[in-house]
């Protein structure tokens, strides 16, 4: 016995069946174009607070660092390395402005130097107790106060400025720095100010 036929029923045409799969193509490209430009808005967002916090931390070691700045225990007088006349003594200097800093600071125990400098694209930070710094060696042996693998100093200055009072004249300092990603996608500056101390 033959099996009816069943009435209204149909399969999808070929011309309905390329109509879904582009429609459902567009819908992927869609969707996949909002989600890499996600990723790349996220890494580029990642990169951008990276640099700004690399930045800032540098800046605050710094800032932090040299209030130590001619510190002397049991001394009548500041401790200033040899060759300097003031407690930060600022060298390659250029328009006014310095792009090297140094100091020292004796805790009782030991002598203790410090220098921050620029050297091509990079800041770089030196540091020591073993050796005695003169103003000649300051911006030389330092290593990398940033991640230069990855970021890059387009600026750092120090400008100096007096503050007078009544007995005392204090170091007021004003460092600018810049920075950028290596291929220059990102980029951010900051200042910071610091009025050094007067141990004497």
């Amino acid at each position: 016995m033959a099996m009816p036929h069943a009435k209204g029923q149909s399969g999808f045409s070929l011309i309905e069946l390329v109509v879904a799969s582009a429609i459902g193509l567009v819908a992927l490209s869609v969707v996949g174009s909002v989600y890499v430009k996600g990723q790349q808005f996220a890494s580029s967002r990642s990169q951008q607070l990276m640099l700004v916090q690399d930045m800032n931390d540098t800046l605050r070691m710094l800032k932090h660092d040299i209030q130590r700045a001619g510190y002397q225990v049991g001394a009548n007088s500041s401790f200033v390395i040899s060759g300097a006349t003031k407690t930060i003594h600022l060298s390659q200097l250029s328009g006014g402005v310095a792009t090297c800093l140094s100091y020292g600071y004796a805790d009782g125990t030991e002598q203790h130097y410090r220098s921050y400098y620029l050297s091509g694209d990079m800041l770089r930070v030196f540091s020591t107790k073993s050796s005695v710094m003169d103003t000649s060696g300051a911006c030389t042996h330092g290593h990398a106060a940033l991640d230069d693998r990855q970021l890059k100093v387009t600026h750092f200055s120090v400008e100096e400025s007096q503050l007078s009072g009544p007995s005392v004249a204090s170091q007021f300092l004003t460092i600018n720095l810049a920075v950028a990603t290596r291929d220059d996608t990102l980029s951010a500056a900051r200042s910071t100010q610091v009025k050094i101390r007067n141990w004497n």
